[in-house]
């Protein structure tokens, strides 16, 4: 057979070696074992950061912060970490005393969140709004064994502690609503306190949730933990996932901290007497006292360029002994050419070039 790789007595010989044994047939490819996969999950994967989350909150720990520090004249400083993307139901473990946990309200379609203060990290906000001063103490007490923090807060706060815990709350649901303004208008505040755990679950625990890490440092140290539903935020999911825009997320101080730098900035800026078109033998002929005539007449404006780009016009003048600029039109995006009775000139001269 034309084109054939084996001729028919090699093929024969080939079929006998198998049956005889000395050669082994091909095994078939094994295939990996199939795996149920349900279509109607809700589970969600990101495959992307989301930066401009990050930025929201890196802006809520920074007034959290401030807040914080102003109502307990304490020395206190809050630092987000990234975000990430978990299970409520995975989530829900978390919601066990001795941790604290307040159910906030998102103001939005009847939407929640929950924020989860780590064990002994109320009983020591709410002592130092109260005036104790001595913060968070290094190692835990006998009382909270296991409680990772301190104090044992096994127990239910009264009703002054929690308007006091409800109103530091509040600082950061203050905080989160500024932040989250120019992406999604949430008005979060504090809807309740919750110690047993399966009153705290706000979403099937298939759910999706985006889980935001805040740590307080200083006088007062712990974990606070902010977990909202994806459904929540997922109709600005391409604005979280967007590199951060500066007027809509930096702190306000940022922005006008950045602003007095840039007006800092020194730029180069020149006038252009005037120029003249000269051929080499003109050029070699001068020598000093000659006179080079400019194209431009004595009482037209001169242009002004800033960095290399001409923005306004002004009049020579001669103040305190020294040439002036006296600016008399602008800012304008393009200007007229220096002498216009020379259809063949070139743009005008860069700021360096000199002219007599």
């Amino acid at each position: 057979m034309a084109g054939a790789l084996l001729n028919p007595d090699e093929i024969n010989a080939l079929m006998t070696a198998i049956q005889d044994g000395r050669v082994a047939p091909e095994s078939p490819k094994s295939r990996g074992a199939a795996v149920n996969y349900d279509l109607t999950s809700t589970d969600r994967v990101i495959h992307r950061q989301m930066p401009t989350l990050d930025a929201i909150n890196e802006q809520i720990a920074t007034m959290f912060g401030m807040g914080i520090a102003g109502r307990t004249r304490l020395t206190v400083r809050v630092t987000s970490g990234p975000a990430s993307l978990l299970r409520f139901g995975d989530f829900n473990s978390l919601l066990a005393p001795p941790a604290t946990v307040s159910v906030l309200s998102l103001g939005k379609a009847g939407a929640q969140a929950l924020l989860v203060l780590e064990p002994g990290l109320a009983d020591t906000m709410i002592a130092a709004a109260l005036g104790d001063k001595r913060g968070r103490p290094d190692e835990p007490t006998p009382a909270a064994n296991g409680g990772g923090g301190g104090v044992d807060t096994r127990r239910d706060f009264t009703t002054v502690e929690r308007n006091v815990l409800r109103r530091l709350l509040a600082v950061f649901t203050d905080a989160m609503q500024h932040a989250w303004a120019p992406v999604l208008p949430f008005r979060p505040e504090v809807v309740r306190f919750e110690t047993d755990p399966r009153l705290a679950v706000i979403s099937p625990g298939n759910e999706a949730a985006v889980l935001c890490s805040f740590e307080i440092e200083g006088a007062i140290r712990g974990v606070i933990q902010l977990a909202l539903p994806y459904t929540a935020i997922e109709p600005a999911k391409k604005a979280l996932m967007s590199p951060p825009k500066l007027n809509n997320v930096s702190d306000d101080r940022f922005v006008k901290a950045l602003r007095d730098e840039i007006n800092q900035v020194e730029v180069g800026m020149a006038a252009l007497l005037g120029k003249a078109r000269m051929t080499v033998r003109q050029i070699l002929d001068l020598e000093p006292g000659a006179v080079m005539m400019l194209g431009t007449s004595e009482g037209a404006s001169l242009p002004l360029f800033i960095q290399g780009k001409a923005k306004f016009t002004g009049q020579p003048k001669v103040v305190g002994g020294a040439l002036a600029l006296e600016i008399d039109s602008g800012p304008v995006s393009e200007l007229r050419r220096p002498f216009d009775h020379e259809a063949h000139d070139d743009e005008a001269a860069p700021p360096n070039s000199k002219a007599a």
